[in-house]
């Protein structure tokens, strides 16, 4: 398994005071955590980067990380994250994913429950069936690489043309989404434990790949209060939400008022 480097969590070693709730956001296969970039340049001001300071993470195998071999379980990629960033869980954070992100935010907090660390103040996954719910689904790892991109973007989108059609571009990327595709396809998570924060389950109104019916299944998995919010797009709808989600954060975590 792979050794974390301070480049992978570049806000380790940010300087400004303490935010009142760090939000970690777990970006879609394939993606990095320049998926959330607009989300650190688009605040109203000082004010809310203060209340909230958005921390995306980056996972082996991409961005500043491409020479890290790629991990391929939900698991390893939960345990890098936590590696390096269990000294900023001692102050207020939640937990957002996207996509495969729900899953590894997911087992985040499931690994800080058995631990008796802290718990996130709440999990927002989008763009997710609930865990386990998709086991019965046509497997995409053993397509080929044409197969595989061409039904991933029937699927979900998010292939720009330049890229879809460019080769070059391409071939050295699959290898880390065919880890990240291995990794949604092969998490199973056992029973317990069921967690006590707040989960909110997002899911875009056009989403094809994931009804919106099957992210009600998240309900189970929290013994804390569930929601589910319907967005107008498709399934990378709550990158476009991120008022949204801070509002969701705001009305859940009464903290970051004080």
């Amino acid at each position: 398994m792979s050794q974390p480097t301070s480049a992978a969590l570049p806000w380790l070693d940010s300087a400004g005071p303490t935010p009142a709730l760090r939000l970690f956001c777990f970006p879609h296969a394939g993606g990095g955590a320049a998926t959330f970039r607009p989300w650190i340049s688009g605040g109203s001001g000082d004010d809310d980067r203060a209340r909230v300071r958005i921390c995306p993470v980056r996972a082996p195998g991409r961005e500043t990380r491409w020479a890290e071999p790629a991990l391929d379980r939900v698991t390893d990629l939960a345990d890098d994250f936590l590696r390096v960033a269990t000294p900023l869980l001692t102050t207020p954070f939640a937990l957002l994913g996207n996509s495969l992100g729900s899953l590894v935010a997911f087992e985040v907090a499931r690994r800080l429950h058995d631990g008796g660390l802290p718990s996130p103040a709440h999990l927002v996954v989008a763009g997710s069936a609930a865990p386990g719910a998709d086991a019965g689904r046509i497997r995409l790892s053993g397509c080929s690489d044409q197969e595989l991109v061409g039904e991933l973007q029937r699927l979900y989108g998010g292939f720009p043309d330049a890229i879809l059609h460019d080769p070059d571009f391409l071939q050295p990327f699959l290898p880390t989404l065919r880890g990240d595709i291995a990794a949604v396809e092969s998490y199973r998570p056992g029973p317990e434990p069921v967690l006590g924060c707040p989960v909110t389950a997002l899911v875009g109104a056009t989403d094809t790949g994931v009804p919106v019916k099957e992210v009600d299944g998240w309900r189970r998995w929290t013994a804390g209060p569930f929601a589910r919010r319907v967005l107008p797009g498709g399934h990378f709808a709550v990158l476009d939400h991120r008022e949204l989600v801070l509002g969701i954060l705001d009305a859940a975590a009464p903290v970051m008022h004080t």
